[in-house]
């Protein structure tokens, strides 16, 4: 008897506790001991529903990812929320951002909200801390306070892979070796991010045409991305415009403005990130070839070469083939490649026959037109596009085999 005595007082105490967490009108609950509003973080930069489970967590980084939820255990109550003391909360949607500030039934609460949010676009992002308020007018309880740390957790290479906008942009950039280079700490990065509609913009992508004892960052896909970033200042909307600031693209400079960024300060731990939905291009040319094996039958004077891929400023040129090294005897050239943009698998036709020898050295040579009639002048009007005071080629060891019908 006394044991069921004792089992029924047990059962009654957990009853109570059990009430007394699910009515908390007369509490004043802690967000330390996650008893009250909690608030954690979604791994995923899409915007779609949360998964997984919530956490005890108070503290959330930002811009981690674009979706954040909170939680409370109370019910069928009728939350505030205020951000940074300001009830005036965005709620309309757009392709940058989305606002849902709902109460479902009281029994929690989803906060989803993009990069451009009242959070994540605060000024010192690494140290400063913002808060977030919630109240229920129909409880006892005092509006609690959340402090939300604005602590960025990755490069800017992992946080162009949280966002669908930048698809295209990650892919690219790890393929080019670009993404190792924007992952490294030390002086900070300015990346002017091109989004999928930037890369649209675009007739073509480069490919990626790079020989094995090539560094991948010394491709046309590399050079593009380059001019996209600045190393050693981390410049945020207010500093633009930016004009002739020097880019990664050896000493070519770049000039952007605020009307070119659709979305800005997106911070990272090593540099901002600011959306662009037009390409920056730039100003001097770029070439992929690579090294191959062909029959003797075709490198004669009547055949043609496929240089893997070359970009072109808004003059246009050719691509000029010469023996040996950039100094070396021209051999063939291209058609005009109209400018701006990205031209892959480009022929070059040959004025030399190769089919006696085993192996030869061609250097690929972007040249401008300069004339505007289109046929290339050389020696002469129409001269190499430069880079850093040289001029912009690449080397491929073409070798020769003999098929046996010479």
């Amino acid at each position: 008897m006394r044991h069921r005595y004792h089992t029924l007082l047990l059962l009654c105490a957990a009853a109570a506790l059990a009430l007394a967490g699910c009515d908390q009108s007369s509490q004043k609950a802690s967000p330390e001991n996650a008893n009250r509003y909690i608030i954690t973080q979604n791994n995923s930069a899409s915007g779609g529903a949360a998964t997984g489970s919530f956490s005890g967590a108070n503290v959330v980084n930002v811009p981690d990812t674009v979706d954040y939820y909170m939680q409370g255990y109370t019910v069928n109550k009728d939350y505030t929320w205020t951000v940074n003391g300001s009830s005036d909360l965005p709620t309309a949607a757009s392709s940058d951002q989305t606002y849902e500030w709902q109460s479902r039934g009281g029994e929690f609460i989803t906060v989803v909200y993009g990069p451009g949010d009242p959070i994540a676009t605060t000024s010192g992002m690494s140290a400063s801390t913002n808060s977030i308020q919630v109240n229920a007018s129909n409880d006892d309880i005092n509006p609690e306070t959340i402090e939300v740390s604005a602590a960025v957790t990755d490069s800017i290479s992992g946080q162009i892979g949280r966002f669908g906008a930048f698809s295209t942009l990650t892919s690219l950039a790890a393929s080019s070796g670009i993404a190792d280079v924007l992952s490294q700490e030390g002086p900070s990065f300015t990346l002017f991010a091109p989004s999928e509609a930037a890369f649209a913009a675009l007739d073509n992508v480069p490919t990626q045409a790079v020989d094995d004892d090539e560094d991948a960052t010394s491709s046309v896909r590399a050079d593009i991305l380059k001019y996209h970033a600045i190393q050693g200042d981390s410049l945020t909307a207010s500093d633009l415009p930016a004009n002739d600031v020097e880019t990664l693209l050896g000493s070519e400079t770049v000039s952007v403005t605020a009307d070119l960024v659709s979305q800005a300060n997106i911070p990272a731990t090593n540099g901002v990130i600011h959306k662009l939905n037009a390409p920056l291009l730039p100003p001097t040319a770029s070439v992929d070839f690579t090294d191959r094996t062909l029959a003797d039958t075709s490198v004669t004077d009547t055949d043609s070469l496929t240089v893997d891929g070359s970009y072109f400023p808004e003059a246009g040129g050719y691509i000029v083939l010469h023996e040996g090294s950039a100094g070396g005897p021209v051999v063939g050239s291209s058609e005009y490649v109209e400018g701006p943009g990205i031209s892959n698998e480009v022929q070059v036709y040959l004025d030399e026959d190769y089919s006696g020898e085993s192996a030869v050295t061609l250097v690929a040579m972007p040249h401008e037109e300069t004339t505007g009639d289109e046929t290339l002048d050389f020696p002469g009007n129409d001269t190499p596009y430069t880079l850093s005071g040289s001029p912009v080629t690449d080397q491929a060891e073409i070798t020769v085999e003999s098929t046996g019908s010479n």
